[in-house]
């Protein structure tokens, strides 16, 4: 009869070895950052793996707390309905005051900052709006946009009838941004306060010098209507008649994109 191998029911089974993740494991768990960070301050701070697993584990949660912050203020600049916030759909102020408000450090901040800022302007709330243009220079003074906020504040003086300081701005603009894709509506804005002052000719000499040096320009069409209106302006205070025509609306500043031809904004980095 074959010997039987007899196991003894009084010997524990052997648990499982659980393996202290290896440094390169690690580091892949943590990310970059905290693991620069333990590398610096690991012998002060660590005393043990377990406590290095813990911090991973730690760090972790805030990554996704983080996540988590980036998602809902996405959800709100997109206007989607958020029951959980009794909110409905669309893009309102208080949505936007909400992302400013709550998730400053998140991408979708900046970009609600200056749809706020637009939102304000559009209801005829010039301070408010130039304030958050301003508000948003403060904190982002590297960002792409920060030149639309600031030619954003030009815009509100100019509605608010501060016709000297919104030509200041204008003109700064041009000298400061001639790259940048909005500058073509400085030039326009420069030309509008020139015709509020009573300049015509310089006005009419601001678009015309446009037209010259940018001949393919896609916002050819705007400016000739402009000049239209500047003849018939002319002709009628030459005549002693009221004047009828009154140059294009000032649109608010925001993330809108050029007409097709027009230089594209780059990305933020």
């Amino acid at each position: 009869m074959a010997n039987e191998t007899k196991t003894n029911p009084e010997t524990p089974e052997k648990p499982e070895v659980q393996e202290t993740p290896t440094t390169h494991e690690l580091a892949k768990i943590i990310g970059p950052e905290a693991w620069d960070f333990l590398q610096k301050y690991g012998t002060t701070i660590l005393v043990s793996a377990g406590l290095a697993i813990a911090v991973a584990l730690g760090w972790g949660a805030w990554q996704n707390h983080k996540l988590g912050q980036v998602e809902r203020a996405e959800r709100l600049l997109s206007g989607q309905p958020m029951p959980e916030e009794k909110l409905g759909a669309g893009i309102t102020i208080q949505r936007l005051q909400m992302i400013v408000d709550r998730y400053p450090k998140t991408p979708s901040a900046p970009l609600a900052l200056l749809a706020l800022a637009a939102q304000f302007y559009s209801q005829g709330q010039y301070e408010p709006a130039r304030t958050a243009y301003l508000k948003f220079e403060q904190l982002y003074p590297q960002h792409f946009f920060t030149p639309a906020a600031e030619l954003g504040r030009a815009q509100c003086a100019e509605a608010a009838m501060m016709t000297d300081a919104a030509l200041a701005g204008y003109e700064k603009f041009i000298t400061a941004h001639a790259d940048y894709y909005l500058v073509p509506q400085a030039v326009f804005g420069k030309a509008r306060c020139l015709e509020m002052r009573g300049a015509l000719d310089n006005a009419r000499i601001t678009y015309e010098d446009f037209l010259a040096k940018n001949p393919q320009s896609p916002w050819e069409g705007q400016v000739k209507n402009a000049l239209q209106l500047l003849d018939m302006k002319k002709r009628a205070l030459a005549k002693g008649q009221p004047v009828t025509g009154q140059a294009p609306g000032v649109p608010a500043v925001i993330m809108a994109p050029p007409p097709a031809g027009a230089p594209q904004p780059a990305p933020s980095k």
